[in-house]
């Protein structure tokens, strides 16, 4: 099979390096080119880049390169977003004054019998500059997008965020004086359960039973990014497994 990293030149992967991901490690920037293999998804088109945050990556795309992802599987089927205030009311337009409350998307899946949902708060996304501030409604209608739509295709999309989600992180954290949490439960059992995959049937049924533990709770929003990039090195070690070592 080949390398992830072979699809650039070495001036391309040196670009990449400096502005689309910058501060990754030799071992990141493949861990990118093979999320970007992957998805399909054009780093120098700025569909998809990586942000390095203290000692771990994420991996990002734009709504619209999630959007082309689900298309491409031929197994999209619609989709609705409403808006809802602090009533629980839930509208398919927002004309309210203030940011709404929350946003929830429902993502058709052809051929599934049922509907995926993802709903975001706007207290857990809302970054307070920018396009926050300018189009809130606009803003977290595209996180819950961008939630259902992993759900409804998560052996596409999983361990790809959208900016949108994650620009609340890039804010400065207030420095608050506490005893560091340490990992949860589901965390710990996540970790063992990525190690001891063995086929991508293993790799399947993990994403998915991590999913839950994000909708239930027992998982946080980082801990889960964490997980899925030890799923993406995964997937790739599985691949690398199955090639034919002759091939060039």
């Amino acid at each position: 099979m080949t390398s992830a990293l072979a699809l650039w030149t070495p001036e391309q992967t040196q670009l990449i390096s400096s502005t689309i991901a910058p501060g990754c490690s030799n071992d990141e920037l493949r861990l990118f080119a093979y999320a970007c293999q992957r998805t399909g998804l054009d780093p120098f088109s700025r569909q998809i880049y990586a942000i390095k945050r203290g000692n771990k990556m994420t991996i990002q795309a734009g709504i619209d390169g999630l959007r082309s992802i689900a298309e491409r599987t031929g197994q999209l089927d619609g989709s609705e977003t409403y808006w809802c205030g602090e009533d629980g009311q839930w509208q398919d337009v927002w004309l309210g004054s203030k940011p709404p409350a929350a946003a929830k998307t429902i993502i058709h899946r052809k051929g599934s019998s049922h509907p995926f949902v993802g709903v975001a708060r706007f207290a857990d996304y809302n970054a307070g500059q920018g396009l926050w501030s300018k189009m809130p409604a606009a803003m977290i209608a595209k996180c819950s997008e961008s939630l259902a739509l992993r759900k409804a295709f998560p052996a596409d999309l999983s361990g790809v965020y959208s900016t949108d989600e994650m620009q609340q992180a890039e804010v400065e954290p207030v420095t608050v004086t506490a005893e560091p949490a340490g990992p949860s439960k589901a965390f710990v059992a996540g970790q063992g359960a990525v190690a001891k995959i063995k086929t991508m049937d293993d790799l399947a049924r993990v994403q998915s039973r991590l999913q839950a533990r994000v909708d239930s709770g027992d998982l946080t929003t980082a801990e889960h990014e964490e997980l899925q990039i030890l799923l993406l090195n995964k997937e790739a070690d599985l691949i690398k497994a199955d090639s034919d070592p002759f091939e060039d």
